[in-house]
């Protein structure tokens, strides 16, 4: 099994790791609604945790407001622990557990890009505010969904035939997203690069990733069906049997179901 050696596999192990980001079924707290309001005006939520306005949390909350002065892309919503109205979305973080003050920073889909506790650097904050591309993917892994990201040369180029079969079939197609980006698209280079996807090729690059981070492989545009399967049971991540013989790396393609 192959993890991502990048900032990008990491930040999803660590978040998928302590974090289960869902709606609240209760009424929306004022700190739930900033969050919502951000996500309908297609910004990032920077939602900071505190316990008490000591020096630590002024410091962190200036940083946070000096980084995103001239950004229109973000908001912040400060969200005290102690505040029993907010209790549904300190929960939906676990945020007692974190290290005060911390912050978590969420994509307008609802992806948790990265949380830093107790101290964070703009140089952090900043590059919390990830691509569109890389939000989807981040939401989908979180949700436990296998991703299959296709890196496309043009905006009518089609998915990938294998990819498309592979969606389709029943054995994954409940648990797979796909997700697109133009492979020339500078917004998506950095995410791209992270990824070791090649941006110059003339057909697909698809990269296969499991949650909760696990990188599969990045392949060219005739990846079939039947090698998407084998590379899936090969990773242990064929399903969510823990007693599946293709956890234990075989290689074989699963049978169907």
């Amino acid at each position: 099994m192959t993890r991502i050696v990048s900032t990008y596999g990491l930040t999803v192990a660590l978040l998928s790791a302590f974090l289960t980001v869902s709606p609240s079924a209760d009424a929306a707290s004022p700190g739930e609604q900033a969050v919502a309001a951000a996500a309908q005006n297609n910004q990032f939520a920077f939602v900071m945790f505190y316990r008490s306005n000591d020096t630590a949390a002024q410091t962190m909350h200036g940083t946070i407001k000096s980084a995103l002065a001239e950004r229109r892309d973000a908001m912040i919503v400060p969200v005290q622990v102690s505040d029993k109205a907010e209790q549904a979305l300190i929960k939906q973080f676990d945020a007692t557990r974190i290290p005060m003050p911390a912050v978590a920073v969420l994509a307008p889909n609802g992806a948790v890009c990265s949380v830093f506790p107790q101290k964070v650097s703009s140089h952090q904050l900043t590059a919390a505010i990830v691509s569109s591309g890389q939000a989807s993917c981040l939401k989908a892994l979180q949700d436990k969904k296998i991703v299959v990201l296709c890196a496309q040369p043009t905006p009518s180029t089609e998915i990938p035939v294998g990819v498309r079969q592979f969606q389709a079939d029943k054995l994954y197609s409940d648990r797979t997203e796909i997700v697109t980006v133009s492979a020339s698209d500078p917004n998506e280079a950095k995410f791209l690069k992270q990824l070791r996807v090649p941006t110059n090729q003339p057909t697909p690059v698809v990269a296969f990733m499991a949650p909760p981070g696990v990188m599969i492989g990045v392949f060219n545009g005739n990846i079939t069906h039947g090698e998407l399967a084998q590379k899936l049971a090969a990773a242990g991540k064929c399903c969510d049997d823990e007693s599946c013989k293709h956890h234990q790396a075989t290689g074989k393609q699963p049978s169907r179901r």
